[in-house]
């Protein structure tokens, strides 16, 4: 069995992990901090109630990447919670999509200081996890 130390090729695995379970925990608190301001939009699923399951799968991502870098299925993970955060963000500031099925009509054509922290942090943590993700394949097959 390889010891968790054994698994980690060199700095640039841990800064992978480090760069994308910092991208996802930022991506987080601004969430749950911003929560409770959009709980008021929607009637089925509120924004706010979006933003908090959000925030728990951004950290559960980030626990995964911390507690197990060089699994394939955790980079993919968290590169799936980045990727759709970011694109999200990106959607709902450029498009006015209206309301789909039970979720509300997110549509926020402005750009703020957290939500542009957030949109940096998920852009980072997507990219971040995808190199992480091509670089599980070189642990896994071997130098």
């Amino acid at each position: 069995m390889y010891q968790i130390a054994d698994r980690y090729r060199g700095a640039s695995d841990v800064t992978l992990a480090f760069l994308t379970a910092t991208g996802l925990v930022i991506d987080a608190v601004v969430h749950l901090r911003l929560a409770g301001r959009y709980d008021p939009i929607g009637s089925t699923l509120s924004q706010g109630a979006l933003f908090r399951i959000e925030a728990v799968a951004a950290l559960l991502a980030a626990a995964g990447i911390l507690l197990a870098p060089w699994r394939r299925a955790v980079y993919a993970g968290a590169f799936l919670i980045a990727a759709s955060a970011f694109g999200a963000v990106m959607l709902y500031r450029y498009v006015n999509v209206g309301s789909l099925g039970p979720l509300p009509n997110m549509y926020e054509p402005i750009w703020f200081g957290q939500k542009t922290l957030t949109a940096y942090a998920e852009a980072g943590a997507a990219f971040s996890a995808l190199a992480g993700l091509a670089a599980t394949w070189r642990l896994q097959s071997g130098p």
